[in-house]
């Protein structure tokens, strides 16, 4: 955290305090780092929207409508993409298929699902912990090794997970029963890491814009049986009102358009592994919009825990990176 001193120049506490901020402002890759943040904040938003649209919408509901929005919102700017692109589209159908149903139909859906049981703290937590799969699945399926330093990162990790979940009572380990949301997350987590490891396989040739829309457009069409099959429940309903309206347009528009694309403006400009390292804020926005609108409150033994958690990744992110220069 940089502390401000009146009696010093806000510039030196910058450059001496700061040298994260420094290089920051300093690299021509600002804006980069500008769009990961900004991405963040506004994923950030979409543990709140789940918390408290929780009561008057099922988990599948508030994925289909919000993915409905997006593709609402998407299709007039992505149409000309999508007819261009559409040959090298359905040349890799089952590849846009099975990435359609993890990241959009199936990872979404488990988030408002795990937003049952779990805070919005605890949701954005697990999420940052997609980079732990992501490397065991370049490894499993690529073949990639994990070096000393990413195995350490794990180990980290683990123990930072355990000191949330046992809430710092090392004696509870033994006897730890799971809240089933955050299961459900660590789940979630674990299908986006899948998603993003079969990216590798797309055809580049396919444009980001067309990419994006062919995949919300898929995503909710194979989501939309499951959301018909639930309304015909007769113990569900639809509550809609001019709060959950306006929270089903953000989470369509918000994190479900606009930051994807300042998340790929991020990683085209910085690199998916710095940007990585400004995802690792989530929990923090996410720990406070929940107590600013929610009224959740944070526990010391869960900021603990992130900064244990966020140290374990750091090292799962950047150990490969340090031990090929080494």
């Amino acid at each position: 955290m940089c502390l401000q001193d009146s009696t010093i120049p806000v510039k030196s506490i910058i450059d001496h305090l700061c040298p994260l901020f420094r290089f920051m402002r300093d690299s021509k890759a600002y804006s980069g780092y500008l769009f990961a943040l900004l991405a963040t904040i506004i994923w950030s938003g979409n543990f709140i929207v789940a918390r408290d649209l929780k009561t008057t919408f099922s988990p599948v509901s508030i994925s289909y409508f919000r993915w409905l929005i997006a593709t609402a919102v998407i299709l007039p700017f992505a149409f000309s993409h999508l007819k261009r692109d559409m040959s090298l589209i359905l040349t890799q159908w089952r590849l846009m298929l099975v990435l359609s149903f993890t990241g959009i139909t199936i990872f979404n859906s488990l988030i408002y699902l795990a937003a049952q049981t779990s805070s919005a703290f605890n949701l954005s937590l697990f999420a940052i912990t997609a980079p732990l799969y992501v490397v065991l699945f370049n490894w499993l399926f690529y073949k990639e090794k994990i070096t000393i330093k990413q195995t350490i990162g794990f180990a980290v990790l683990l123990v930072g997970l355990l000191t949330l979940l046992s809430k710092g009572n090392p004696e509870k380990i033994l006897d730890l029963e799971f809240n089933k949301g955050d299961l459900l997350m660590a789940g979630a987590a674990s299908i986006f890491a899948f998603y993003s490891v079969l990216l590798k396989k797309k055809n580049p040739a396919i444009g980001n814009l067309s990419f994006v829309a062919a995949t919300i457009i898929l995503g909710v069409t194979l989501l939309t049986p499951f959301f018909l099959i639930e309304i015909m429940s007769p113990t569900v309903t639809l509550e809609f009102s001019l709060s959950s309206i306006l929270q089903l347009i953000y989470i369509g528009v918000g994190p479900s358009v606009i930051s994807y694309y300042l998340w790929n403006r991020s990683v085209v400009e910085i690199g998916s592994t710095k940007a990585a390292t400004i995802y690792n804020t989530l929990p923090v926005f996410s720990a406070f919009f929940a107590a600013l609108i929610l009224k959740e409150s944070v526990l010391a033994i869960q900021v603990v825990s992130t900064v244990v958690i966020v140290g374990g990744i750091l090292l799962v992110l950047f150990g490969k990176e340090v031990q090929n220069k080494t």
